[in-house]
């Protein structure tokens, strides 16, 4: 099998380095606090240069979110709409695990998502379509658990929805902010247990 050379390979490869670059920059200083400059100035490259790859900052943005969703969706971590209290448990445990691996990641998740709560942002409607997307995977697997007697709570399974993943970004932050202190995973298993109790 050949493999990609000369000038689309090193393409891609700046590219990929210039979406992590930004990936990091917008998770220490926020969307706002970092200039198109900052990051090529990180690639050791003019703002001009990096024109080439990126037209401007919100494209860098949309391929930063892309690459955040990939991993996010990558099998075994994304939320499946299954039937079993131990599928959505185990999805769950998996994503959690993707994003202590990829630490920089959640922190840029946790920065943006706050960020992008102002209307003028421009990774609002994104975030506002990822949540509305997430909540409703989330409902319809948890609906199917009801129903199947793999769940019981007193909460509606949109509410189990919104509660949850409001959870696992509070927990995410506060790991992010002292991980000696907070096991994420310990946390959430032991919500999902008390809340989904059988």
């Amino acid at each position: 099998m050949s493999t990609v050379r000369g000038p689309y390979a090193k393409s891609a490869r700046i590219r990929a380095a210039a979406i992590e670059a930004a990936a990091e920059l917008f998770g220490s200083a926020g969307y706002r606090g970092v200039t198109f400059k900052d990051v090529a100035d990180k690639l050791g490259m003019t703002a001009a240069g990096l024109t080439y790859y990126f037209p401007d900052k919100d494209a860098l943005l949309a391929a930063v979110l892309q690459e955040r969703d990939h991993r996010a969706t990558v099998p075994g971590t994304a939320f499946a709409a299954s039937s079993s209290r131990e599928d959505v448990v185990d999805n769950v445990m998996a994503a959690l695990a993707e994003n202590i691996e990829h630490s920089g990641l959640a922190e840029l998740h946790c920065v943006l998502s706050a960020e992008a709560t102002s209307e003028d942002h421009p990774a609002h409607a994104f975030f506002r379509h990822r949540y509305r997307a997430a909540r409703k995977l989330l409902a319809k697997a948890l609906g199917k658990a009801a129903a199947e007697g793999g769940i019981r709570s007193g909460l509606s399974p949109e509410a189990q929805a919104i509660l949850l993943l409001g959870v696992l970004d509070g927990v995410q932050l506060q790991w992010l902010l002292d991980p000696d202190e907070v096991d994420m995973r310990e946390t959430v298993s032991a919500f999902l247990a008390d809340l989904w109790r059988p």
